[in-house]
């Protein structure tokens, strides 16, 4: 099965999905020659949408609040491959049965690490290791079966911002494996294993904890690690 048509799913102000389109769009072969690409959004402006129009890549806007009205809007656009950059709302069942398959793009080395923003846990627990994870959409997040991982060394000089930009990068450099991986009939490998979700640090919490780790690092002692749940996946 080869895609002729994908859409991508991300919200029109975020960096995760621009620097994915980015990389995307500077890969030689193009990535976008080898198909048609519509990106779905919440609104008609904002960083990613400027970059859709300054670089001739279409993109729709669609209902932010509920995805399901804009379902009659999505089967006119070639619904063939779903595949979500950075969507801050379930995916409803309905959306992800208009597709021939549904891929999501996840900033953390699932099970572990569920949840949006994953980095800044990443960074607060300064972890050895960390990377992006492409799997299949189903109707639980962050649940389906894994297509590709791609672990990298932590390094303690790295910000936020450069863990974000390093996940978001690494990305789009294994996505179009992914993408052929599926059109070959790759079903991905089950989850299992112990999973994580990290609530929410902000900005003040994500420091604390993260000068008490290095003091902790410093004195050879257990690093604290950011408020989560915690369960086995089987």
């Amino acid at each position: 099965m080869k895609f002729r048509s994908i859409h991508f799913l991300g919200l029109s102000s975020v960096l995760k999905p621009l620097i994915i389109l980015q990389s995307l769009k500077r890969m030689k072969p193009s990535f976008f020659d080898e198909y048609n690409i519509t990106y779905l959004t919440d609104s008609g402006e904002g960083k990613v949408v400027d970059y859709c129009t300054e670089n001739n890549i279409r993109f729709q806007t669609i209902n932010h609040d509920n995805i399901i009205d804009s379902l009659s809007l999505i089967k006119q656009l070639e619904p063939e491959l779903l595949i979500c950059l950075g969507w801050d709302k379930k995916v409803p069942e309905s959306v992800l049965n208009s597709y021939m398959k549904c891929i999501n793009c996840h900033g953390g080395l699932l099970p572990d690490y569920r949840g949006n923003r994953a980095y800044v846990s990443i960074f607060a627990n300064i972890e050895d290791e960390y990377g992006p994870t492409i799997h299949y959409m189903t109707n639980k997040f962050d649940d389906g079966n894994i297509i590709l991982q791609c672990p990298i060394k932590g390094f303690i000089e790295e910000t936020p911002l450069i863990i974000h930009r390093r996940l978001s990068e690494l990305t789009s450099f294994i996505l179009p494996e992914a993408i052929r991986l599926v059109e070959e009939g790759y079903e991905g490998i089950k989850q299992t294993g112990i999973a994580r979700y990290f609530t929410g640090l902000d900005r003040e919490s994500m420091d604390l904890l993260r000068n008490e780790n290095i003091e902790r690092i410093r004195h050879n002692m257990p690093k604290q690690i950011a408020p989560h749940k915690k369960w086995e996946v089987d």
